[in-house]
Parts: structure tokens; sequence; C-alpha cells
């Protein structure tokens, strides 16, 4: 992990010294937004349980606000800062805490020591960020006298938690005592326990990390009429550190795939 944060600050520190160089060498400078789809996921680490495995993609907002200098005739430098939707969705028999008040009552009814069981829940885990990535930006033109043009981009980022909750639910509760679903608790006492329904949003954004950093990059097509810019680009983020503060529910890493369309304007004059 040591490794990885060497890496993240050489190459942000290689794109900030490239600014001042860029602005001299050319006149354009373009301010843009872009916004579409994040489909991200959590992925287990080493540290993998019950708790934190088998979640899915989610679909979220991905959206923010760039600006792209040109280094040279194909490259350019773009600081971007963008909200970013990650986490997961989890459906099934997965862990569930029994309620503080009737921990007791219910170990010393069934005869265990244990302060969960499992449910068939829906979980969907929402954690998002503001990142700010240091891209690298290549652009090479492919028709159209140039206006029509292929890129592809990566950098590092830089992440802040700005909200993070599981919501959780359940229309047809059922309880195990194990994740295989064959020691089924009756009916009966699940009801009188926990009811028949589950509906609830649980705040977990202070056993989460407030900052994580890693790589992003994507790849495009962008047309140029005047000094406006259009493009569309598919890409996705990965962190490199894991979210979790603690390891009682095992570790996770936040990434994800990203589709987007954006705009982009020259606010400086292009050289005679």
């Amino acid at each position: 992990m040591n490794r990885n944060f060497v890496i993240c600050g050489l190459l942000t520190a290689g794109l900030a010294c490239a600014t001042p160089r860029l602005q001299a060498r050319d006149k354009d400078l373009f301010i843009g937004v872009k916004g579409g789809i994040s489909i991200p996921s959590l992925r287990a680490g080493e540290s993998q349980n019950d708790w934190n495995k088998n979640y899915e993609s989610r679909v979220g907002p991905y959206f923010g606000a760039f600006a792209e200098i040109p280094v040279s005739r194909y490259f350019s430098f773009q600081p971007e800062i963008n909200y970013a939707a990650q986490g997961g969705k989890r459906r099934g028999i997965q862990p569930m805490t029994i309620p503080a008040e009737y921990l007791s009552v219910f170990q010393q009814v069934f005869g265990t020591d244990k302060d969960y069981l499992y449910a068939t829940l829906n979980n969907v885990s929402r954690i998002n960020y503001l990142q700010v990535p240091l891209l690298l930006k290549f652009s090479y033109p492919v028709a159209l006298r140039g206006r029509l043009k292929v890129f592809a981009q990566a950098g590092p980022y830089a992440g802040y938690l700005v909200a993070a909750k599981q919501i959780v639910k359940s229309n047809n509760l059922r309880v195990y005592f194990d994740g295989d679903g064959n020691k089924e608790i009756p009916q009966s006492l699940v009801a009188q326990f926990f009811g028949t329904t589950i509906d609830t949003a649980i705040a977990a954004r202070s056993d989460l990390h407030q900052f994580n950093f890693g790589l992003q990059g994507a790849a495009g097509i962008s047309y140029d009429k005047g000094r406006s810019r259009f493009f569309v680009e598919g890409g996705g983020n990965y962190g490199l550190l894991y979210i979790q503060k603690g390891d009682e529910h095992g570790k996770n890493n936040i990434g994800g795939a990203t589709i987007l369309a954006g705009y982009a304007y020259n606010i400086r004059k292009k050289k005679a």
C-alpha cells in the first residue's frame, strides 16, 4: 500500500509541474461540464467475511466540471472535480444484527452467544464522494478536418466522502441461523422479535474513512464546432484504500465504471 502512495504522489506531482508550461504553449483553455451514470461496486479485499462479500453493482449519478489545458498538439492536462456515486447492492441471505434490546433474551432462548443471524434482505450501500482527478489526456484527430477526435485519459484522484448509508429492506422476512439457509427460525418467533418486514436506512459515514485516493481513466470521442466541444466517454475509477475504519465487517475497495457525455467551451481565442 505504501508503494501505491508513492506512485500516485509522483503522478500528481508530475502533472502539477506541467501546468505552467501548458499555459505558455497554447492560448486554448477549455472549461467544461460532464455527467452521466456511475456503475459502482464494492470489491471485498483480503479481509473477506459474511458481511462484506457478494456485493453487485448499482447505478448512480456521476457529474462534475473540468478544465483542459493543452500541453502540445496531442496532449493536454485535465484537472476535474466530480460527484461520484459509489457503493453496491446485495440481495438474498446475508448477516443481520440482532437489535440490542432483544439480544440477551434471544441468546437465552436459543442458547447461543452470537449477536447476529442471517436473513433474506435487499441491501443497498450508497457511498458517495467528491473526487478530484488530475488527468493526462491524449487526443488524435480522425476525420472532418481534425474536428472529430478520439481520446484517452488517465491519472490519479483524491476523494472525500460526502455521504454514506445502507438502505435495508425485506417484504417477507425469513431468518436463519446459518448463511446457507438450512436452519430457519420459525416464522412465529421471527415476527415476535423482528416483525415481518424491514425498511430502514442506517447511517454509515462514521464507520468509513473520510478520504481515499485511487486511479481513474477513460476513452471517448469528441467533436469541435467553433469554440465548442462535445464529447462522450466511457471509463472507470478504482480506490486503492480500504474504506472501513475497522475490520469487524471486513474490508472493501470502492470502484466503478462510468458512461458520460459532456460539453466544453474554449474561453481563450485560438492563435491566428
